[in-house]
């Protein structure tokens, strides 16, 4: 019985650690782009400015209605003209009751300047859902790297705690070991003690932060939440620096803003196109019939014999006064106009300062990991010479303590280090236009 439980234990835990699937940056990266939820809600406005640009152009192209109609007139109107030439003063005529028509209608602009301008800006405005698109994409590729260059720290701050662990361990059994042979203090065994019970609280705390972290990233790029996940190893020896470039002045915030401005040009346009004739064409093709009984349409007959009527016009539209309606739109979209010259070179500004200030913190936080990690590997050389010696029972029990919370603190400092160092360089990646090297396996 024992056996078999042990056996449905072991094949349990297999098929558990087999179902954890272990992700690089680039699959991560690909599934967001491909399943998060709120980009799928750009890639429908782009959808969506489509169908706009299809709805303004409809405008332009000839319009045909058919139309059919029957009237029963239960008291019919009457018609009453001049009857002089019949030796009376009105000839009035009766209506029939009944009335029946069918036509085809036509109508096509010829000449409309607001309709062409609306389209446009429908066109304009595809862009603007394109390139909001772009821009959430770049946002959701800065988003995922953060969770998992987090995720690798929070994973290489746990094996840092559990070798710790193990190093703590082993020195409690020499001074228990010391303790039992007299050779140490009972308070020593304490301290120790104390030191792994605060290295075990650590432990838990950064097993629940990873745990946290996984479901924040699994949340992103629409994972199973059932499903387990895993960052791959980080390399803390090599960064891929971003090629110091410059500012793109083609990412996709910047070209939001400028056409922006060339959207509220447009709309002023717009608003001039209103003082322009419009000039339309239209045409009917219509038959009509009449009777005064219902039961006539039945029978052959001049009371039911249908009228052709057919006809073309051309119609011409000339806005005279409006009561300024369109002088105040120009002037609002003026004010719009310089808003949007206002906000991309606040933008522009702004960005050049970001990228002057990401250069300089690549800059200082590579010397700050290359100095914490000297700093890591001296703290790790001085530990061992203090554990070594308190084991040939020359240093103290407070010695080992110290040296082991230095080089605690000296390999907190360095994962830090190299989690800012993937930042600031991460930044630059998105401001010189380099995202998408990180897409690549």
């Amino acid at each position: 019985m024992k056996r078999l439980l042990f056996t449905f234990s072991f094949v349990f835990l297999a098929s558990y650690g087999m179902a954890q699937e272990t992700l690089s940056l680039g699959q991560c990266l690909k599934m967001g782009i491909e399943r998060n939820l709120n980009l799928k809600t750009y890639e429908g406005n782009v959808l969506k400015g489509k169908h706009n640009i299809s709805e303004n152009r409809s405008r332009l192209l000839p319009q045909i209605n058919i139309g059919a109609a029957l009237n029963d007139n239960f008291d019919p109107p009457v018609s009453v003209t001049d009857g002089s030439a019949y030796g009376k003063p009105y000839n009035v005529t009766n209506t029939l009751q009944y009335n029946a028509s069918a036509s085809v209608q036509l109508q096509m602009p010829l000449y409309s300047q607001t309709a062409r301008t609306a389209l446009n800006i429908a066109k304009t405005l595809d862009v603007l859902n394109t390139l909001s698109y772009a821009k959430a994409k770049e946002d959701l590729i800065v988003q995922i790297s953060k969770m998992y260059y987090l995720a690798q720290n929070t994973e290489e701050q746990i094996g840092i705690i559990k070798d710790n662990i193990k190093r703590l361990e082993e020195l409690r059994d020499i001074t228990q070991a010391f303790h039992d042979n007299d050779m140490a203090l009972s308070v020593d065994v304490k301290r120790v003690n104390v030191n792994l019970e605060n290295l075990s609280v650590q432990y838990d705390n950064a097993k629940a932060m990873l745990t946290q972290q996984y479901n924040m990233l699994k949340y992103v790029i629409d994972y199973p939440a059932d499903k387990a996940i895993a960052v791959e190893k980080a390399n803390i020896q090599q960064i891929d620096m971003a090629a110091l470039t410059g500012l793109d002045e083609n990412l996709s915030e910047l070209q939001l803003l400028r056409t922006q401005q060339t959207l509220a040009e447009q709309q002023k346009k717009l608003a001039k196109d209103g003082y322009l004739p419009t000039v339309a064409i239209s045409g009917n093709w219509t038959y009509t019939a009449f009777t005064d009984k219902f039961k006539n349409w039945f029978h052959s007959g001049e009371s039911n014999h249908w009228y052709r009527s057919d006809g073309i016009g051309l119609s011409v539209r000339v806005p005279v006064f409006d009561g300024f309606e369109k002088r105040s739109k120009i002037r609002k979209a003026q004010v719009d106009i310089d808003n949007a010259k206002l906000a991309y070179e606040n933008t522009m500004k702004g960005m050049q300062t970001q990228y002057a200030n990401a250069v300089n913190d690549l800059a200082n936080n590579q010397r700050n990991f290359s100095k914490q990690r000297d700093n890591y590997l001296l703290a790790e050389d001085v530990y061992k010479v203090t554990s070594d010696r308190y084991r040939e029972g020359i240093a103290s029990m407070t010695e080992v303590l110290q040296d082991e919370m230095s080089m605690s603190d000296a390999q907190n400092n360095y994962l830090t280090a190299h989690y800012n160092y993937q930042v600031s360089n991460l930044t630059l990646l998105k401001l010189t236009g380099q995202l998408d090297k990180l897409l690549k396996p």
